[in-house]
């Protein structure tokens, strides 16, 4: 009897462990969203109780209302900013370090390889007090203070390897006779590069991009020790007071209801194509 009862139990995990995988992930995400239209107390945490009619949608009108220097909309821009900046710098080295790998010997591509695995695997306290030492050591000698110019030096260094790491693969999968084929016809080594190899790793520059895009928006510890009087968005919410504030959960809803409706896009669109390929080969 218990035998059949454990055999049912594990027929069950094995047929249900990507839905119950599924909603261990989505389920803290949706109630994240639910509770950012719940109410705030007097000191701007989030109500956890649901008992009161406290749904509203209050936090999402204050969201964007805070215009004061430190406020929530100053310290996004400020994020915004230098993700704009560090995203295509980022992207761009690694664009080109990876065509170097991929164009050098053997030894030479696993020894950047390695050099950037290790970068990625040091903590980020490790790498912030390494930073922070450099540019107080170049930095403040020149007269000049922590702030917006600094953040972005520190997040291109960090987010460079991720990069790298993001385009190489699908630089390595690149058949040298495009290169050749290219070369025969009369096309320029530049253009080459930009009609040949840019269109093969798109999707991975897209990829690197995201990626690198959230480890800027997202990073404290390195930012908090470069970054001076310069505040972020993940400086501000890791510095706020006692408590969960409300502005902050409602900031996490607006993120994964994004999130959720791009990817929800993305795979609309990728189906869309998929239907049109079939439509075409049965033409």
């Amino acid at each position: 009897m218990h035998k059949l009862e454990l055999s049912s139990v594990l027929n069950f995990l094995r047929r249900s462990y990507v839905y119950i995988l599924l909603a261990l992930i989505y389920i803290p995400l949706i109630f994240i969203i639910v509770l950012s239209f719940n109410g705030q107390s007097e000191r701007g945490n989030i109500l956890l109780d649901f008992t009161n009619n406290q749904m509203t949608g209050e936090n999402w009108d204050k969201l964007f209302s805070d215009t004061s220097s430190d406020g929530f909309l100053s310290n996004l821009l400020n994020s915004i900013l230098v993700a704009l900046l560090v995203t295509p710098i980022s992207v761009i080295i690694g664009l080109f370090t990876a065509f170097g790998m991929w164009n050098s010997k053997k030894k030479v591509n696993n020894i950047i390889r390695t050099a950037s695995s290790l970068n990625i695997s040091i903590p980020d306290i490790i790498s912030g007090i390494s930073l922070s030492l450099l540019l107080t050591i170049i930095w403040i000698p020149l007269g000049l203070d922590y702030g917006y110019t600094t953040v972005v030096i520190s997040h291109v260094s960090f987010c460079t390897p991720y990069a790298i790491v993001a385009i190489y693969p699908r630089m390595a999968s690149l058949n040298k006779n495009l290169i050749n084929a290219s070369n025969d016809l009369g096309a320029s080594k530049l253009k080459t590069f930009f009609k040949v190899i840019v269109p093969h790793v798109y999707p991975s520059i897209i990829a690197a991009a995201i990626i690198v895009t959230a480890m800027s928006f997202d990073d404290f510890v390195i930012t908090l020790l470069v970054s001076g009087n310069f505040r972020t968005i993940a400086t501000k919410i890791y510095l706020s007071a006692k408590g969960i504030k409300a502005w902050i959960v409602t900031f996490g809803a607006l993120l994964v209801i994004l999130f959720i409706t791009g990817t929800f896009i993305l795979a609309g669109i990728k189906i869309y194509k998929e239907k049109n390929k079939k439509a075409l080969w049965k033409r």
